[in-house]
């Protein structure tokens, strides 16, 4: 399949139910020889925050998120992801299903 992968950073996902899971904020990919394979998708707004902040920054802020059971992110293994049509995303699961990232 050839997605451009910068078309999901941003999109809206939902779950095999049709819930609103989050918006992709990170694809995490792996180097095999020439190509790049993408190894799984990270959800929700608390991906955002690992995203645009500094490590240093990062620390409190995600123990603050998890102290009030706020920060959520999940991390979907790329065969947990349908991408056909790279503007509606859907998961081929539950997000209850879902593990989230640690």
């Amino acid at each position: 399949m050839d997605t451009k992968v910068h078309l999901l950073v941003g999109r809206k996902v939902h779950d095999v139910d049709g819930r609103k899971v989050g918006r992709i904020e990170e694809i995490r990919v792996e180097r095999q020889g020439k190509a790049l394979l993408v190894e799984s998708y990270l959800i929700g707004v608390s991906a955002l925050v690992d995203r645009l902040s500094a490590r240093t920054l990062v620390r409190p802020i995600r123990r603050f998120l998890r102290a009030r059971h706020v920060y959520s992110v999940y991390e979907v293994p790329w065969q947990e992801m349908d991408v056909t049509d790279p503007k509606r995303p859907v998961l081929k699961i539950a997000q209850r299903d879902l593990h989230r990232a640690r």
